[in-house]
């Protein structure tokens, strides 16, 4: 149950959208004598699509988590309140996947996350800052 892209797409999206965008600036901001001295506007527009393309990737690809379920109410419950501490609320149900979201302005930078409840685990899907988070708060490798 993944609900987002990947590290890959995410990387790609902000890999290239930098790429263009500092190369547009750089070939339309500078004049010629600069440009000339500058060189290829590429020389710098691929750097810095490398490092927000690895930033981008790391903190906003989605990822999963599976969160093993040994005392199903207590461990739910926990949950909930994690999520609630986070600034999550239970937004959609759709039969065993319950979607969390944000409050408006948060929910631009944060993304939803979807849980799956099992019989023995609970299915976590959102980005990866996210889902981290969890990991750290459950102690789940």
């Amino acid at each position: 149950m993944q609900s987002g892209p990947g590290f890959l797409p995410t990387f790609l999206y902000y890999f290239v959208g930098t790429t263009f965008i500092v190369v547009f600036i750089l070939s339309q901001g500078l004049d010629n004598s600069a440009l000339a001295t500058l060189g290829n506007p590429f020389q710098i527009a691929i750097p810095l699509g490398l490092l927000a393309g690895s930033l981008g990737g790391y903190f906003n690809g989605y990822e999963q988590l599976e969160l093993p379920l040994k005392n199903r109410g207590a461990d739910l419950k926990k949950l909930n309140q994690t999520l609630t501490t986070m600034g999550y609320v239970e937004t959609q149900e759709f039969e065993q996947v319950k979607v969390y979201d944000r409050s408006f302005p948060a929910s631009l930078f944060a993304g939803k996350l979807i849980v799956e409840i099992n019989e023995k685990t609970a299915l976590i899907s959102g980005r990866a800052n996210r889902i981290r988070t969890l990991k750290k708060t459950f102690n789940v490798a």
